[in-house]
């Protein structure tokens, strides 16, 4: 078929369809070396980047870029600078992010500098910016793209630790420098020892308020003026060693639909790139900072930085996980709101340990004199294992089905998050329940206790009516729209 195209192809013969179709073609790396060998020492292709469709000219050069011969960069590059067309160039480049282009550095270069200050009417900006993109790429894979190192630890800040609704106390309590103040769903906190709050567990994420003299409404050339115009760069400059540029990505947290809400990101972050003089880049595949917009009701924005170059160690054990692993900051926090019932130099068991999360928070509250963990999953044993020696903690780990499990001592305590309810119907995941408090009693001194995360409140308060020798110590709605809480139940001694 390929030299039946390629015929084709010799005699001028439908050559935009026939180039598309080898393009296509060449997605096979066994049809690429088949047209090495077919074409070996052919010019057709390179003969096509003189063509007068530009269509023509933009799918040759994409072929030849897919071929990787590094003896047809020179042709390509040529072509590029000689090339009239504005939408046809970013292709050129993007056959070019194929080869070694060391030796085109300087002139490409120039060339973004000269696209960076480009005057241009509205309908070529597109295409511009497109050029730019596909270039700023080719010297990213040539250069490298050198992120800046997070400095700002000793800096006067704002900052907000976002937490579960309603739990913001909780993490609130643990600072104990700067000012702070509980808001429903984060600490609000003014400080200059960021070091300190790094070692707090139980907040999901640390957002830097950009303060905007100005409203951000929703249209993209007045965002970008509102966070330039507030302390956007002057926080970057302070936070991040080195000059910029600085490079970013956005999201938005606002009800619109998601054709509209990527439309306006895409043009603010054009907007921000040109109005800083490209002091700000948007790469969204490798960049440091995440510029997040959040709609108030009145329809403007808050804006904040979350800074990609914080290092943020303190779930670094957290090497493996599954799809049904539990955040290791809820775990963190459940295990925080549970402390008071937690026993010293306990005997610990997680029947369903997954990874391990649930028992590593346990033991870093309060270390515990032994901890198992118990899972049907070979691959969350493997994972679990892991994860516990990079943690530097001892913990016991049993590849079984809980209810087959058995062990000469009875535990102080159960500490887990239960299976959801997966392909079960409500009579079989009700009855699994049923078995789980009994082989609990099973395991559990007198007096013991079971700490449990789970979304079928329903199952557990039946079984709290049915065992008479059960009470409920504590309940916590954590997430009330999915219904997940947290239950600490104690065994009657």
């Amino acid at each position: 078929m390929l030299e039946v195209i390629l015929e084709d192809l010799k005699n001028q013969h439908e050559v935009r369809k026939n180039l598309i179709q080898i393009k296509e073609l060449l997605k096979d790396e066994e049809t690429r070396k088949e047209l090495s060998e077919l074409s070996a020492g052919n010019s057709i292709f390179l003969e096509f980047l003189n063509d007068e469709d530009p269509k023509v000219r933009k799918n040759a050069a994409l072929i030849l870029g897919m071929t990787g011969n590094q003896e047809m960069l020179p042709a390509l590059v040529q072509a590029y600078e000689k090339e009239k067309t504005l939408f046809v160039k970013s292709d050129y480049l993007k056959a070019m992010q194929n080869f070694d282009c060391t030796e085109y550095l300087a002139s490409l270069k120039q060339r973004l500098e000269e696209l960076q200050t480009m005057q241009a009417d509205e309908s070529e900006k597109k295409h511009i910016r497109k050029e730019r993109k596909e270039l700023e790429k080719l010297l990213e894979q040539e250069e490298g793209n050198r992120l800046h190192a997070f400095c700002g630890y000793d800096q006067p800040c704002d900052m907000i630790l976002t937490t579960d609704r309603g739990f913001a106390q909780m993490t609130a309590e643990q600072i104990h420098r700067g000012r702070k103040a509980v808001a429903p769903s984060g600490v609000h906190l003014h400080t200059q020892d960021l070091r300190s709050v790094l070692n707090i567990r139980t907040f999901r994420e640390i957002l830097f308020p950009i303060h905007c003299k100005m409203n951000l409404l929703p249209e993209p050339e007045q965002t970008a003026e509102g966070l330039l115009a507030g302390d956007l760069l002057q926080l970057l400059e302070r936070h991040l060693q080195g000059d910029a540029p600085y490079f970013f990505r956005m999201q938005i947290l606002a009800p619109m639909a998601e054709d509209k809400k990527n439309t306006f990101l895409k043009k603010t972050a054009y907007a921000l790139e040109e109005k800083s003089g490209y002091r700000l880049k948007n790469t969204p595949g490798r960049y440091e900072v995440e510029i997040r917009l959040i709609q108030k009701r009145e329809g403007d924005f808050h804006a904040y930085l979350k800074f990609y170059t914080l290092p943020m160690r303190r779930f670094s054990y957290r090497k493996n996980a599954l799809a049904v692993s539990i955040n290791p900051t809820q775990a963190a926090l459940m295990l925080y709101l549970a402390k008071p019932y937690l026993k010293e130099d306990a005997a610990v068991l997680d029947p369903f340990c997954g990874v391990g999360t649930m028992l590593i928070e346990r033991n870093k509250v309060l270390p515990a004199r032994s901890l198992y963990g118990i899972d049907i999953y070979g691959q969350a044993i493997e994972g679990a294992r892991e994860n516990t020696e990079l943690a530097g903690a001892e913990i016991s780990y049993i590849q079984k089905n809980f209810f087959d499990f058995t062990h000469r001592h009875r535990f102080d305590e159960i500490v887990t998050n239960m299976p959801t309810r997966g392909k079960k119907n409500k009579e079989e995941h009700d009855a699994f329940y049923a078995e789980f408090f009994q082989k609990a009693k099973q395991h559990l001194k007198p007096g013991g206790i079971i700490i449990m995360y789970t979304n079928e409140s329903g199952f557990v308060k039946k079984q709290l009516r049915l065992q008479k020798d059960m009470h409920l110590l504590k309940e916590y709605c954590i997430r009330q729209k999915e219904e997940w809480y947290l239950y600490i139940i104690e065994i009657e001694e």
